[in-house]
């Protein structure tokens, strides 16, 4: 419920938005791409979703031979969508696509939690140098705003946590909490044990991900796929400009998409709505757009890296959950008999 009030509340946030801007002038810059120009940018969109979903299935090959593209591909977008309709940074689907591709292959949940890890590691890790450059280079040309920086530091924070499983060692657990071993309280020993299976399972992930991939030049050609996937982002926000009619700085545009995309990454509103929105179109008015120019041209590349794949990753949302709930149905009347 308070996932879809959120979402609400964001969808609200963009009818007030387009009616303080006007209407009329929103829907006229709008209306100047093509159906054929959408549908010919959503399928861009959709092959860098394909190439961040192929590395997911490159790493998950090198543990077992019980995965295909077209699978993983497909709970690649069913994590996607759980994605776009929570607030998180970029992890919201994880689990899910974890719980679906464990049931899809016989790898145990320490292996494919290591595997999906490592892959973020590496389709994140690109991002955060890029974001680095660009605001080094953002802040020699004119003032961010504040919360941009605040933003930056907040993910280089969430990236360390990555660091932090991979080189995990769960002793410092076990003593913070051995005086529990000889309590006689129920709750406490619950708690014991919950620390205990936590600390054993993120051993085993720690362990696993460090040998999902050994070879460098795998790890450069996964490397290199991640961060041609982000180099498309301000192509995409380049070419929607372009279409809607407008001539923009190439590196108004980087510095705008990678700034946007940053800021939305705080986790406030399902799938950083609003915040993206606001910081590209904030950014983009730096070349003298009006506001409602700058914020159709937000509004339009939101359509096509948001909406529309939000659209198309319904379905196979609904399948793979739904087939899951038969196997495990079948599991547990299988078990009965």
């Amino acid at each position: 419920m308070k996932k879809s009030l959120l979402l609400v509340v964001a969808i609200l946030f963009f009818l007030v938005v387009t009616i303080v801007l006007g209407f009329e002038e929103v829907y006229d810059v709008i209306g100047r791409m093509s159906i054929f120009q959408l549908f010919a940018m959503t399928a861009l969109q959709l092959c860098t979703l394909f190439l961040t979903s192929f590395i997911w299935y490159y790493l998950l090959k090198q543990k077992s031979n019980q995965v295909s593209l077209s699978n993983v591909f497909g709970i690649n977008l069913a994590g996607s969508f759980v994605e776009s309709v929570t607030p998180s940074v970029k992890v919201g689907g994880e689990a899910l696509k974890v719980y679906l591709m464990q049931k899809e292959t016989s790898l145990k949940y320490t292996e494919i939690t290591a595997i999906t890890l490592v892959s973020k590691f590496i389709s994140l890790f690109p991002f955060l140098i890029i974001s680095f450059f660009t605001l080094c280079i953002a802040f020699i040309s004119f003032d961010l705003p504040l919360f941009v920086l605040l933003a930056f530091f907040g993910l280089l924070l969430f990236f360390s946590l990555f660091f932090v499983i991979f080189n995990f060692e769960g002793s410092f657990l076990g003593r913070s909490f051995s005086k529990l071993e000889q309590t006689e309280r129920p709750v406490l020993k619950k708690i014991k044990e919950k620390v205990n299976k936590t600390q054993v399972f993120l051993e085993e992930t720690s362990i696993k991900s460090k040998t999902v991939v050994t070879d460098y030049r795998k790890r450069l050609l996964l490397f290199s796929i991640a961060f041609i996937v982000w180099a498309f982002y301000p192509v995409k926000v380049y070419l929607v400009a372009r279409i809607l009619g407008f001539q923009l700085s190439p590196v108004i545009v980087i510095i705008a998409t990678f700034t946007a995309y940053l800021v939305s990454m705080v986790p406030l509103l399902p799938g950083g709505l609003a915040t993206f929105e606001g910081t590209l179109a904030l950014i983009l008015a730096y070349e003298g757009l009006a506001p409602h120019e700058a914020f159709s041209i937000a509004i339009m590349t939101r359509v096509i890296t948001f909406w529309i794949p939000l659209l198309v990753s319904v379905v196979p949302a609904i399948y793979y959950i739904g087939k899951t709930k038969d196997k495990t149905e079948s599991e547990r009347r299988w078990l009965r008999w």
